[in-house]
């Protein structure tokens, strides 16, 4: 009886003491669950992207060649990076689809804070023909759970062009007596001034005269080459001049020709007494005005008539003899030749003649006339009410070469006692002018005659 009661009396004590334990696991259980729930997971990749990408090509953005510098910002998006090898080595650039090595000028982190880094690069020296693009290989960025970044090509559309263009030129005869040049490009070239084009393939533009003259050319991404445009047939306008010397007596040109190759090429002692100019076509004629520079053996304040018309005056210095006055061509100063073809003339012949005086009675010695010093040395030339053209001239010195080209009315001279041996000259549209002066300029210091 009595273990009985002590069974009954204990079995009270095990039922609490086992539901004190149960209720003590149950709060251990949910507060590790709290815990649990305060853990970062990442499971998320670094990641690369390209925010943008320029060159320095402003006129077409789009298309580089080697010598534009290439300018670009790529972003890595992580919070828990532990190793980073994004670097100028592991940035790769491919032209159509091919590794190209180029030349780094910047790679620099720009931007960093907890979530991503910024970083700037800029390189040049891109080589190769086609669309750029970027790669970044697999496992440059590694974040701390272990998770590294995909490799990833980033497309432009920057189009790499290393070519240089290739063009063709045409002249096409109109019944006007004017030409047009014509222009086949076997690619697009960036706009040229004054010429009309609809593609930028074939392109065109009207002459009035004969004129010879290489004309750069530029494609989209700036890469050069040249094309001679040689207008041959064009009779609209058409300029004439002849100059006189001792030697070879009056020879006459037009259009860019060279007065007296002769005395160029023969190394001649010759200098060039008289100008005579005149204009033809569809142009008033008194729209080409002109002034010269005369030295000569008199000195200031002197002066004389040509030998073989005595109603032409020549002065030493200026002619005519006022710096603000210059002379019409086709009104003033006329003089016809036997051929009945009437020139304005500038100087005379007779200059370096023995025995010559002028006004001021100074006869010229045998010795000092058989050395030809006296001639035309510095000339001017304009157009009046002809808002289109332009008059390029150039003269020769034996002393020097060829000078370097004057135009619309700037004077040509080498030294006012240094006459020129012979001259060119030409008119040509405005939007041409420096290509005939940058083409006649690659003979400054020569004597070329071609």
């Amino acid at each position: 009886m009595h273990k009985k009661i002590k069974i009954l009396i204990i079995l009270p004590f095990i039922f609490i003491i086992l539901s004190f334990f149960q209720i003590s696991f149950a709060k251990y259980v949910i507060e590790s669950s709290n815990l649990v729930a305060k853990i970062n997971i990442d499971i998320t990749k670094p990641k690369l992207e390209l925010l943008d990408i320029t060159c320095s090509n402003t006129n077409y953005p789009t298309y580089a060649n080697r010598t534009h510098l290439i300018t670009g910002h790529i972003k890595i998006t992580e919070r828990n990076i532990i190793r980073n090898n994004f670097t100028s080595d592991t940035l790769k650039v491919f032209v159509n689809d091919s590794p190209i090595s180029i030349d780094f000028k910047k790679f620099s982190l720009i931007s960093d804070n907890s979530a991503e880094k910024i970083y700037e690069f800029s390189f040049t020296n891109v080589t190769g023909n086609g669309f750029l693009s970027l790669f970044l290989p697999e496992k440059i960025i590694e974040d701390s759970a272990g998770f590294c970044n995909d490799s990833i090509t980033f497309s432009t559309s920057i189009i790499i062009d290393n070519t240089a263009p290739t063009v063709s030129f045409e002249e096409i005869l109109s019944d006007n007596g004017k030409s047009t040049a014509q222009l086949t490009s076997n690619e697009s070239l960036a706009s040229l001034p004054g010429w009309v084009s609809s593609d930028n393939i074939l392109l065109s533009k009207e002459f009035f005269n004969p004129v010879s003259y290489l004309l750069p050319i530029t494609d989209f991404a700036q890469n050069s080459s040249e094309v001679l445009v040689n207008i041959k047939n064009a009779t609209n306008i058409s300029l004439n001049y002849g100059t006189f010397d001792v030697t070879s007596k009056q020879t006459f040109v037009s259009n860019g020709q060279i007065s007296a190759p002769n005395t160029i090429s023969s190394n001649s002692v010759s200098k060039i007494e008289s100008l005579s100019i005149n204009l033809f076509g569809d142009i008033v004629p008194q729209s080409l005005q002109g002034r010269v520079y005369i030295h000569t053996y008199w000195g200031d304040g002197a002066s004389e008539t040509c030998l073989y018309d005595k109603n032409i005056y020549y002065y030493h210095g200026f002619n005519p003899p006022f710096n603000s006055t210059w002379l019409s061509i086709g009104s003033d100063n006329i003089h016809t030749y036997p051929n009945n073809v009437s020139f304005s003339q500038f100087g005379g012949a007779g200059m370096n003649r023995t025995g010559r005086a002028s006004s001021l009675s100074k006869p010229l010695p045998s010795d000092i006339a058989k050395q030809y010093l006296f001639g035309i040395s510095g000339m001017q030339f304009k157009l009046n009410n002809s808002p289109d053209l332009s008059i390029v001239y150039q003269g020769y010195a034996k002393d020097f070469g060829w000078l370097t080209a004057s135009s619309d009315g700037e004077e040509n001279l080498y030294q006012h006692d240094k006459p020129f041996s012979s001259i060119r000259m030409n008119l040509i549209p405005k939007t041409e002018k420096q290509h005939l002066i940058n083409f006649w300029n690659r003979d400054i210091g020569t004597h070329n005659v071609n």
